[in-house]
C-alpha cells in the first residue's frame, strides 16, 4: 500500500497571467492590471509513504513568510507574486502533525526551485537526501533574477541525473526505488529541469504534476503556464499530462497550485 499525502502551504497571490500564458509577456508582472486579474492559489507539497521509505515532493513557502515578507533586490518574485502563509501552515509544521521529523525522511525531491518550491528547505535539512535534477542546478546559478539561493543556503542539496527511458515527454525519467513505483518524469517548459511525478501501485496511479499545469482549467482549455523557458517544450508537458484524462487506472491528477485539489490522503493498493 502507498498513501499520498496532499498538503497545502499557504497560497500565493499572483496576476491570473503567471498561471495562463497570455500574449504579452510583461501581464505575468500584473503592472497596471487592477484587482480583478488576481487570484489567489495554494502551494502544494507531497508526502509519499511507501514501503521502502518516506519522499517529500517539494518544501512549500519559507516558514519565515508567516511573520515577514523578506524581499531581495531586483528578485523575479518580489514583482509577481506575493506568498501568503499563517502559523503552523508550513511544511514542517503539517509533518509534525502527523508525528514525522524532517529526520525521518529518506528524500526530498525538489520539481524544481523556484521559490514557492524550496522555501521549507531550511526547516528540512536533516532529511536524508535532498535532491534536484542537474538542470535545475544548472539554472540557479544562471538565472539570479528568478531564484533564490538562500533557500538552500547551509543545505546539501544533490543533483540526480535523468535517464533515457522513453516515458513522459521529453522521453527522460528518474526511478527513486528502482522498481517503477516512483518516476519522476522530466516535464520541460516552465523550467528546464522541472519534473512531474507519478506514483503507482498495481495498475492503479496517481500524477502530481508540479508546475507543468496550474489548475484544471489549465487542462480542460489547453494553457501553458505564463512564466516558461520553452513554450514548445512546455506544450509538449500539459499534452502529456492532459492525455492522463482519458486513462481509467489514472485516480489523481494534481497541480501543485490548484485550488480544487484539497488536502487529505489518496491510497494505492
Amino acid at each position: 500500500m502507498i498513501k499520498i499525502h496532499i498538503f497545502h502551504t499557504g497560497s500565493i497571490r499572483i496576476d491570473r497571467a503567471v498561471a495562463y500564458k497570455e500574449e504579452n509577456p510583461l501581464t505575468v508582472t500584473g503592472f497596471l492590471r487592477g484587482k480583478k486579474k488576481k487570484i489567489e492559489l495554494p502551494v502544494s507539497c507531497y508526502l509519499i509513504e511507501h514501503p521502502k521509505g518516506l519522499v517529500l515532493i517539494d518544501t512549500g513557502l519559507n516558514p519565515l513568510f508567516a511573520e515577514e515578507q523578506p524581499r531581495r533586490a531586483l528578485n523575479l518574485r518580489e514583482m509577481t507574486v506575493k506568498p501568503i502563509l499563517s502559523a503552523g501552515e508550513s511544511i514542517d509544521c503539517r509533518l509534525k502533525e502527523m508525528g514525522i521529523e524532517a529526520s525521518d525522511i529518506d528524500f526530498i525531491f525538489l520539481s524544481h526551485l523556484d521559490f514557492d518550491h524550496t522555501g521549507g528547505l531550511a526547516a528540512m535539512s536533516t532529511a536524508k537526501n535532498i535532491m534536484t535534477s542537474e538542470e535545475e542546478i544548472e539554472d540557479a546559478e544562471k538565472y539570479h533574477l528568478r531564484y533564490d539561493k538562500n533557500n538552500w543556503s547551509g543545505v546539501e542539496l544533490k543533483p540526480f541525473r535523468y535517464n533515457w527511458t522513453e516515458i513522459g515527454p521529453a522521453n527522460k525519467s528518474y526511478d527513486v526505488w528502482g522498481d517503477g513505483s516512483v518516476l519522476l518524469i522530466k516535464t520541460p517548459g516552465h523550467t528546464h529541469g522541472m519534473f512531474s511525478a507519478v506514483v503507482s501501485q498495481g495498475d492503479k496511479f496517481a500524477v502530481l504534476t508540479s508546475d507543468a499545469v496550474y489548475t484544471v482549467r489549465s487542462r480542460r482549455e489547453r494553457i501553458i503556464p505564463g512564466i516558461t523557458v520553452d513554450k514548445e517544450e512546455a506544450a509538449k508537458s500539459l499534452k502529456w499530462v492532459c492525455d492522463f484524462d482519458k486513462d481509467r487506472d489514472c485516480i489523481l491528477i494534481a497541480a501543485n497550485h490548484d485550488p480544487e485539489i484539497k488536502p487529505g490522503c489518496v491510497v494505492l493498493k
